[in-house]
């Protein structure tokens, strides 16, 4: 029997890497993704991809820049894909990465493409809230938990998993603890991360500060030298809480997942809160990177200063919001399992002070403000990277003025210079 899907992602080669992130984490939310990494063979075109397309709901075409330049061609396999969910009306979700924009003249046939809701690009792309935004896009519904527990209770049925349940019962606490101590060793890589996160961004404000006003050569090349080094210690130390997050990963046998549903632990929680983690660790090097850009071209205008705090406010509350989450499957977890807890959690100063024993729904509604707070300082983010692309465009205009004038100066040196050469020639003779 051929599986079915209810989202197709389409992308150019160049853009794999991001593709492959909104499939994998698509995927990890419940939902049943066809991302094709074997069946496009160069000079081949899979017909099977158009039926495909035809029975999925959603359509999402990742654009990296010029995707679409080559879309002119009617043999192109992007525009053929794009052409056929057109055709059968699908929810098409364009998400342009960065430095994609509409080309001024759409190829023929695709001129609505840019009228489709589209995730507009982002600086230093936050994944987690890029997925969100996506998920309010989506027709389709995430199949995951349903289908979870249409298995347990199926299986429950079977005399022979009940069996197995019984005993994994008795060997629940070990597991239960073994969850507990990897949420709390998560939950204390979240505070130090954050914690990364700020120092990176006090020291550069403190550099930024001290470069301005030093008069001296020598001063400065010491400042930045110093800089350098701050960036590449924490650079390093984000590396070292990598490896610490990594080896705490929770890892549970499936046999044991529907004991923690049953306790209130959802298995969809358990089985990807290791990606989210990692995932926070990508922004904070994005974060140190956009440090090193900013540092290599002295770039320290108030634009860019604001951008490096809103990069690191997001990644902040990011952590509070994992923060949150971890508490949440705590509490539902047995209180002889919290020791480990209670004896780093007073060391976390860069979460916030909440720990366990609130309610799913207080959890949650932590979470939600955060997530808001995060979406505000994203705005601002895109507003300041829209302001700069006008201010750059600006730029590019007067730049073009000035070579303009330069032609027409050199036009009437050339002509000057012309009547010159006539006027010598004729005294000459």
């Amino acid at each position: 029997m051929n599986p079915t899907y209810d989202i197709f992602i389409s992308y150019r080669r160049d853009a794999f890497e991001s593709a492959n992130l909104f499939a994998t984490r698509l995927k990890a939310l419940g939902y049943r993704v066809f991302f094709d990494v074997e069946t496009m063979n160069a000079g081949k075109f899979n017909e099977q991809l158009l039926n495909v397309i035809s029975k999925c709901k959603d359509f999402i075409l990742v654009l990296s820049p010029n995707a679409l330049d080559r879309c002119d061609d009617e043999g192109d396999w992007v525009r053929r894909e794009v052409m056929c969910a057109m055709e059968h009306k699908k929810n098409i979700i364009p998400i342009m990465l960065s430095g994609f924009v509409w080309p001024p003249e759409m190829p023929k046939g695709m001129e609505d493409l840019c009228n489709y809701q589209a995730l507009a690009p982002a600086p230093n792309t936050y994944y987690d809230l890029q997925v969100q935004r996506l998920r309010g896009y989506l027709k389709s519904k995430a199949h995951f938990q349903t289908r979870k527990r249409w298995l347990i209770g199926f299986n429950i049925i079977v005399g022979i998993l009940a069996i197995i349940m019984l005993i994994a019962h008795l060997t629940y606490m070990p597991v239960a603890q073994h969850v507990a101590d990897n949420l709390t060793m998560q939950t204390q890589c979240m505070n130090d991360l954050a914690h990364i996160s700020s120092t990176l961004q006090s020291e550069w404000e403190a550099y930024v500060n001290e470069y301005k006003t030093s008069k001296r050569s020598i001063d400065k090349s010491e400042q930045k030298s110093l800089m350098l080094q701050t960036i590449q210690i924490q650079e390093r130390q984000r590396d070292a809480l990598l490896k610490t997050l990594k080896a705490s990963s929770i890892s549970v046998n499936g046999i044991y997942l529907p004991l923690f549903w049953m306790h209130g632990i959802s298995p969809a929680d358990l089985l990807i809160c290791n990606t989210y983690a990692e995932s926070l660790f990508d922004d904070l090097q994005s974060q140190i990177d956009y440090y090193n850009s900013l540092l290599k071209n002295d770039e320290y205008t108030q634009l860019n200063m604001r951008m490096a705090k809103i990069n690191s406010n997001i990644i902040i509350a990011y952590t509070a919001i994992y923060y949150y989450g971890y508490l949440q499957m705590m509490t539902h977890l047995p209180r002889s399992t919290y020791k480990m807890f209670y004896e780093v959690s007073h060391n976390w100063h860069h979460l916030p002070k909440e720990g366990i024993g609130l309610s799913d729904e207080e959890y949650e509604r932590q979470q939600k403000l955060l997530a808001d707070e995060a979406e505000k300082e994203m705005a601002q983010l895109e507003m300041i990277l829209a302001y700069s692309e006008s201010e750059l465009a600006e730029q590019e205009e007067k730049l073009r003025q000035l070579e303009d004038m330069a032609d027409e100066v050199q036009k009437r040196i050339d002509t000057v210079n012309v009547i010159n050469s006539y006027i010598l020639q004729q005294m000459q003779k």
